[in-house]
């Protein structure tokens, strides 16, 4: 196990398994054959090929109520077995070899980007991941509050949004939610008390070098002076923040000004 996450969210990742490895059934077992396996990795199983498409170990987790470490293991023991396959994108070999005898159509491989929701209130977090989620949101055994959302966004691409909510900046868990995240949409009041709660969330972000965009929700309780939400979080002008509602499109303007940031190189 990794030192530096000695977390109970920690899945695999000596052996390349984590929360947003992606995984598919092998067609080539038929669905009839039922391996003496745990009933937890049985459920793994029977999940992947009831959804048939590929699937997260975050939703995973979530949809059969194990932790991620649990169904991570699962993963990694059926994977061993041929029963499942991990979906490495943009998986060269599969893809040329299909080419090459004349396969068609030349298997999909999916990519997946993970995104955090980070809020101090449950409430927004869960407002703004059924906004990006076109399946779920599911809350993953805890404590902590994890949430998990996917929605398939391209052909050969989903998004990963996992909610984490009144999340304490000292938490271990941080480390693994961080892992290869594309980047974290902050969410927070304009009111002190939410803005302190939100400067303790920052801490790890900024630790595990995660690319943030902040989003104020704007309750109709007059303007937001974003010059101070700035002062009182410590940002630098670089790092995107937008005033809007978690309710409407607040969640993705968010994203728009994070991707735009992304390609810019983290310059606005």
């Amino acid at each position: 196990m990794s030192a530096l996450v000695p977390a109970p969210l920690l899945v695999r990742p000596s052996a390349a398994v984590v929360m947003h490895t992606t995984v598919e059934a092998n067609p080539a077992v038929p669905s009839s054959y039922q391996p003496d396996l745990p009933e937890a990795f049985c459920q793994v199983l029977q999940l992947c090929r009831g959804l048939g498409r590929s699937v997260t170990v975050a939703e995973l987790a979530a949809r059969t109520c194990h932790s991620p470490a649990v169904a991570g293991v699962a993963v990694a023991e059926l994977a061993d077995l041929d029963l499942v396959r991990v979906v490495r994108a943009p998986a060269w070999a599969q893809r040329l070899r299909a080419w090459a005898t004349r396969t068609r159509p030349v298997p999909v491989a999916v990519s997946v980007i993970k995104t955090l929701v980070v809020s101090a209130l449950a409430e927004y977090t869960r407002h703004a991941l059924a906004d990006l989620g076109g399946v779920g949101p599911w809350r993953l055994q805890g404590p902590p509050v994890i949430e998990v959302a996917t929605t398939r966004i391209a052909p050969d691409l989903d998004l990963l949004a996992l909610g984490v909510s009144a999340l304490g900046g000292a938490s271990p868990v941080w480390g693994d939610v961080c892992r290869e995240a594309f980047g974290a949409v902050l969410i927070t009041g304009p009111g002190a008390e939410e803005l302190n709660a939100a400067r303790e969330s920052l801490l790890p972000l900024r630790e595990f070098g995660v690319p943030v965009v902040v989003l104020v929700q704007q309750d109709g309780a007059g303007d937001v002076d974003t010059d101070v939400v700035r002062a009182c979080l410590g940002l630098s002008a670089h790092i995107p923040v937008v005033v809007g509602d978690v309710h409407e499109r607040g969640m993705c303007e968010a994203l728009m000004d994070l991707c735009s940031a992304r390609m810019s190189g983290g310059r606005r």
